[in-house]
């Protein structure tokens, strides 16, 4: 009797059956039960999912999903997209520097407002790279002296560049480069547009504002 019970060959135990298919390929209750973890409160989803859960309402919600997109680093791909743009302001200023007498100041101005957006979008991005998330976070809350004073600079310089760019709009001249009110065609509408852009990028900022208030308050007074 004892010899027939050590020829019986031991049941499995159970972590060895844990990882065993059943005979139809199909796995067995502990691993079809086993899930990954959830995606970390530090990835984007996380953020998003907790944010849906701290806001207290619609409006909320907006604001801190639309902080935590901009701090991705989707936009940090957006920093670097838009520096061809103070770039070309560079570009074109200094291809067209003696071909505006109209008012020479207008190739200045694409020349100064390009290498202090330049400037700008470098010193964005190199402190975006060298801090952490939690650091960036922190400095959203604190004002840099040096991008305010950039920032004012640039905004008082765009002021300048739309008087030297709109009064001349009536008698500028593009075919005559003796005349004295010619300006090169290609610099003079490159610098309108450009310069004009933001006054419709302007337009178009308040009118997304106004949607997303309109929206909050639909959605505020339905709660």
């Amino acid at each position: 009797m004892a010899s027939q019970k050590s020829d019986v060959e031991a049941p499995p135990q159970f972590s060895e059956r844990d990882n065993v298919l059943t005979e139809d390929g199909l796995p067995n209750y502990s691993q079809a039960t086993t899930f990954d973890s959830p995606p970390s409160y530090d990835s984007l989803f996380g953020r998003v999912k907790a944010a849906k859960q701290e806001s207290t309402g619609i409006f909320s919600f907006l604001k801190t999903f639309f902080i935590i997109i901009l701090s991705t680093i989707g936009f940090t791909i957006i920093i670097g997209i838009l520096m061809a743009v103070p770039i070309s302001m560079i570009v074109m200023g200094a291809l067209y520097k003696d071909d505006c007498p109209i008012d020479h100041l207008i190739p200045i101005y694409l020349i100064v407002a390009g290498s202090f957006g330049c400037a700008k979008n470098l010193f964005s991005f190199i402190q975006r790279c060298r801090k952490s998330e939690a650091e960036r976070e922190e400095d959203q809350k604190n004002v840099n002296p040096f991008e305010t004073i950039v920032n004012c600079f640039l905004f008082a310089w765009f002021i300048a560049g739309c008087v030297f760019i709109y009064r001349i709009f009536d008698d500028v001249k593009f075919d005559n480069p003796s005349d004295p009110h010619y300006c090169h065609r290609t610099l003079y509408w490159y610098s309108f547009w450009i310069t004009t852009a933001v006054y419709i990028i302007m337009g178009a900022s308040c009118c997304c504002v106004c949607l997303v208030g309109c929206l909050a308050a639909l959605f505020g007074n339905q709660e």
